[in-house]
């Protein structure tokens, strides 16, 4: 018998020849053999490593490359063996289901190691399995299923990169976009437009192919998930950066060759035609090199450098909470942008594994690297100045080199798997680095660029890193690529994702949400500017409640519009007819000039004077949220010199919380800083100091209101004294003054809906008895708006009874017959609820009130004068600018509206009529006859009525947020 384990390691050890050490593993177990034997089954794919290419152009992706999730490459085989060891017999899973070449990738291990699920193409020719499917294998059975079982609904997208949840659901890659209905009716999927292909999105279904949703979205491709033992899901998305250049000259433009220039990682290494070893110093890309590089762009003398970012994000299983996880931007511009993180796979510690490789190496290898994801936001930046140790570490023995053609002494890797039993082991697959001279090959040596590189042979074997050594499992053959490796293990720690939990006594079916300070800013005090900080914005002796715009967050509900509803909206003939006279009118008669999101209205918190908020929320509901004002308004558009604070717009990307979490937040981010901001697994630097000790009051603020902790929020401090949360659902929109010392009565006030005589915006009546988690205020324009004109209601400057409407339409139109008004429509403004007289697809009111009137400033006087829009062209030589324009230029003309799809603060015209909001000054507009016109409308509308015409101008003034309520036209 052949002792394995003291002469492997050596030949491990020196990277000798082991491709002669094949067939000699027969008869009693080895020393080397117990090393790696483990009765739990494992699979494995292996193929023939194909050809590169050619690369030459920005938009060619090799084989095997993760930006292409779609491509198909026949011939791949899907093994499983009973337990790791040498003399463990194999069975090819798939060779009787498909019939002939199939394709198969993406392994993956259910949590109680029973199952695998994976994707795989059938041949070209097959009748039921033409695109990319997803499948389940059970170890126990041996039988194969796919979870879509109908052949039209499997074959209805590319369906990719499967992972089990924690929870026995499975998240998978698709082009179907689910959200987005019935693509083959009419195709309403995001694009990569570069590709001209659908973006490949996460989803979720049941193993039985049920409850199938789609939980991202944008124009991705968010590939290889894989589940961690605390619920969350990580993941690749792969995205692009373009860059504009100005400076390059025909001497630096060259046809791109991915294989010589930058893009190949060969270009101007620094020490002549040779390459770095492994990592080490990659060049950074000069303007030459980019514009060696680069496309023409749009303009003259313009060119586009265009950069491939493969990025790590997660995501809770529902689809909450999606954030870059682990990742440097900054980190793209250089030859090291094309070396990427395979497959990441979670480890015990809660670090991740991948396999980094160089996309255009055309060995298709590179090294097992571990991540240490629980410490750095990137290479070369901890979460905490007190973290030591590297980002990135190598798992395998000796220095793997990562670029094309380099020589690699110690081989290469193309998959990995943990074995996940206190070991630290992984399965591997390896292939030694070999050169030869036609007849005979060896080891290689050194790390120079040579042209004599033999074909590698890959195998699966047994990595140790504590021990620093190799040995093998799967025996490899001549051009043998493994690209999956999957241990069936049970993972006992494997947890369905809860999140952090909070203890407060809230409603059923309700979660938190935390903000430490809205005026931090990336760690950055965002007050300092204009108003001394943080500290003086919440000293109630320097900063009044009425001081701060700033008052409330508002949650809103984020929905899609209907798939099957967007679809026959945009087929319907009357309302988007494909030829005649009149216009396509899109979905303008859904969402009228907003945009394509649906918004309820769910609760609201008071803003703490230092910017900290607590929010209640219901649970398993995706929503937004929004800074307002205490008229309700959005405060983003507030356009005055000196307010620092118009990045707190709508949040971008919808949240998700389960029943009892609590999400924090630290602040408000840019997007263009280069560090993950959502993760909440990491303690981030905050620009509020917070409560200055253990039990005491804040700086000059009421002192009954103390801080259990040193460095606690207003927000936190006001719960722990008043032991409840002052949020509120929707219906109520309600602020008390806690801070000032003593506290003022005078300025508490509230807003209800109640309030209103008019429709009230809830969809489940109950709810104005008794507002729960499940309810949710929901504003349509002809439901809920358009009677706020009808209204007969007492006008307090005439003591007349009359309506919006009585004075803004017809006479024999009016809505209230009895009260004043009519005769015609005044200042050309018609309110009626009916049809447009010049387009019976729209409504009259509606229309009106964004249509845009325009407007100059007179030279000689300094006053504001309107414009005869049938001849813009002679009265505004100089152009007209847009509606949001604060401060047009000298002699320019530009446009109003009374309302704006942007918001409540640009809607000043109209707003300005009935409140003294200061916060929308700069977008007034103050002619000659305005004062009157404001005299005779100031009180007709209530605060409730208010209120709800700024929430849903601030949601998007849609006509619809309900889309059951909608409405198509007939003939």
């Amino acid at each position: 018998m052949i002792g394995l384990s003291s002469g492997l390691r050596l030949l491990a050890l020196a990277s000798l020849g082991l491709v002669g050490l094949t067939g000699c593993f027969e008869g009693q177990i080895s020393e080397g053999q117990e090393e790696i034997l483990s009765d739990r089954p494992f699979a494995y794919v292996v193929r023939d490593y194909p050809e590169m290419g050619d690369t030459a152009s920005v938009n060619a992706r090799p084989p095997l490359d993760p930006r292409a999730p779609y491509a198909f490459k026949p011939g791949a085989q899907l093994m499983v063996r009973d337990r790791i060891a040498l003399s463990s017999d194999e069975r090819h899973v798939l060779a009787g289901y498909f019939g002939g070449d199939y394709d198969v990738k993406d392994l993956d291990i259910s949590p109680d190691g029973e199952r695998m699920v994976f994707a795989a193409h059938g041949p070209a020719d097959s009748p039921d399995n033409f695109t990319w499917n997803i499948f389940e294998y059970s170890f126990a059975t041996g039988k194969v299923r796919r979870i879509f079982e109908d052949d039209l609904v499997a074959n209805a997208g590319e369906d990719t990169n499967p992972t089990y949840t924690n929870e026995g659901r499975i998240i998978f890659s698709s082009s179907r976009q689910h959200s987005r209905g019935d693509w083959q009716k009419l195709d309403l999927r995001e694009y990569l437009e570069d590709f001209d292909e659908p973006a490949s999105l996460l989803h979720s279904v049941k193993p039985d192919g049920s409850e199938l949703v789609q939980i991202t979205f944008g124009q991705f491709h968010d590939i290889e998930p894989s589940t961690m033992n605390d619920g969350h899901v990580v993941f690749i998305r792969f995205g692009r950066i373009y860059e504009t250049l100005t400076d390059c000259t025909l001497e630096n433009i060259d046809d791109p060759n991915f294989n010589q220039h930058p893009h190949g990682g060969g270009y101007g290494q620094g020490n002549g035609g040779g390459f770095p070893s492994g990592l080490e110093d990659p060049k950074e890309w000069t303007v030459e090199d980019k514009c060696s590089a680069s496309l023409a762009g749009e303009v003259e003398g313009e060119r586009i450098f265009v950069e491939d970012v493969l990025s790590m994000y997660r995501i809770t299983p529902a689809g909450g909470n999606v954030h870059r996880y682990f990742g440097s931007l900054s980190e793209e511009f250089s030859d090291a942008s094309f070396i990427h993180y395979m497959d990441p796979i979670p480890l015990d510690d809660g670090n991740l594994l991948t396999t980094m490789r160089h996309i255009y190496n055309p060995i298709y290898g590179g090294d097992v690297v571990k991540i240490n994801s629980k410490n750095f936001f990137a290479v070369g930046k901890p979460v905490d100045e007190s973290v030591i140790g590297e980002a990135e570490e190598s798992m395998t023995p000796g220095l793997v080199n990562f670029y094309p053609n380099q020589v690699s002494p110690n081989g290469w890797y193309s998959a990995v798997a943990p074995y996940n039993d206190g070991s630290a082991r992984l399965l591997a697959s390896w292939a030694q680095c070999l050169t030869t001279d036609g007849t005979t090959s060896t080891p290689c040596e050194g790390s120079a660029t040579t042209g004599d590189l033999g074909e590698p042979r890959y195998g699966i074997w047994m990595v140790d890193p504590t021990e620093n050594t190799r040995l093998p499992v799967v025996q490899g053959h001549e051009r043998a690529l493994y690209t999956d490796i999957v241990i069936a293990d049970y993972n006992e720690l494997a947890q369905p994702y809860t999140g952090e939990r909070h203890d407060l006594q809230l409603e059923d079916n309700t979660a938190l949400f935390e903000i430490r300070s809205i005026y931090d800013m990336d760690g950055t005090d965002m007050a300092e500017l204009y108003d001394g900080g943080i500290e003086t914005r919440r000293d109630p002796s320097l900063t009044r409640p009425d001081d701060r715009s700033e008052r409330f967050i508002r949650v809103v509900g984020v929905r899609q519009i209907p798939p099957e509803l967007e679809q026959a909206i945009l087929t319907n003939e009357i309302l988007n007819p494909p030829d005649g006279p009149q216009p396509p009118l899109g979905l303008t008669p859904l969402v009228g000039s907003g945009n394509r999101i649906l918004y309820d209205v769910l609760s609201y918190a008071m803003v703490e004077p230092d910017g900290s908020a607590m929010v209640k929320v219901p649970a398993d509901t995706n929503f937004s949220f929004e800074v307002v004002n205490k008229y309700g308004k959005r405060v983003d558009l507030i356009a005055r010199p000196d307010y620092n604070y118009n990045y707190l717009v709508q949040h971008p990307q919808p949240l998700l919380l389960e029943e009892g979490e609590k999400l924090k937040c630290y602040g408000c981010h840019d997007p263009e800083v280069d560090i993950p901001h959502a993760r909440t697994d990491v303690e981030l630097a905050s620009a509020n100091p917070g409560a200055p000790g253990d039990g005491m009051p804040f700086p000059n603020a009421n002192p009954k209101i103390r801080a259990v902790q040193w460095k606690d929020t207003m927000a936190q401090a006001l719960v722990d004294s008043l032991q409840g949360l002052q949020a509120t659902w929707a219906d109520t929109m309600q602020f008390e003054d806690f801070w000032t010392n003593p506290p003022d009565p005078s300025l508490a006030f509230e807003v209800r809906y109640s309030g209103l005589t008019t429709p009230r915006p809830v969809t489940d009546p109950s709810c104005l008895i008794n507002w729960t988690a499940g309810c949710k205020a929901t504003i349509n324009y002809q439901e809920h708006i358009q009677p706020i004109w009808n209204e007969c209601r007492v006008d307090p400057n005439q003591n007349v009874v009359t309506s919006c409407q009585n004075c803004h339409r017809a006479a024999e139109s009016k809505s209230c017959p009895d009260g004043v008004g009519g005769g015609g429509a005044s200042t050309d403004l018609l309110l009626g609820n009916g049809n447009a007289s010049w387009d019976g697809r729209q409504l009259e009111s509606y229309v009106e009130l964004f249509e845009p009137d325009y407007y100059i400033r007179e030279t000689a006087t300094g006053d504001w004068v309107e414009v005869d829009e049938s001849n813009l062209a002679a009265e505004c030589p100089d152009g007209v600018q847009g509606d949001m324009t604060v401060l047009p230029d000298p002699g320019v003309c530009f446009a109003r509206r009374l309302m704006s799809g942007r918001g409540a603060i640009a809607s000043a015209r109209f707003f300005s009529l009935f409140d003294n909001d200061p916060d929308d000054d700069e977008y007034q507009v103050e002619t000659a006859e305005t004062a009157a016109i404001r005299q005779s409308h100031m009180g007709m509308l209530t605060e409730a009525e208010l209120r709800l015409i700024a929430e849903w101008l601030d949601t998007g003034a849609h006509i619809y947020n309900d889309p059951d309520k909608f409405e198509f036209p007939t003939q």
